[in-house]
């Protein structure tokens, strides 16, 4: 594998873990601040790309948006309900 599809693997791995533990839905602004280093733009097409995937749900308007976890997410690290 080349180092950017590792990196881009390792960077999904850590909000998919990252929102599948949190109690709360997670904002992109707390993504960046405490889990990936990409630019909001970036960070914005990724998450998309999660939800568009089947892992992640959007939560809130359009100007405040925040995910949560899907059932598909949760079972694939174990986290229980």
């Amino acid at each position: 594998m080349r180092a950017s599809s590792i990196k881009k693997f390792e960077d999904f791995k850590d909000v998919l873990i990252y929102i599948a533990v949190a109690t709360h839905p997670v904002t992109a602004l707390e993504l960046e601040e405490n889990v990936v280093e990409l630019s909001r733009g970036q960070l914005n097409l990724d998450l998309t790309a999660m939800v568009q995937s089947g892992y992640l749900l959007p939560q809130g308007g359009r100007n405040k948006r925040a995910y949560t976890a899907t059932d598909k997410t949760k079972q694939l690290f174990g986290v229980t309900a």
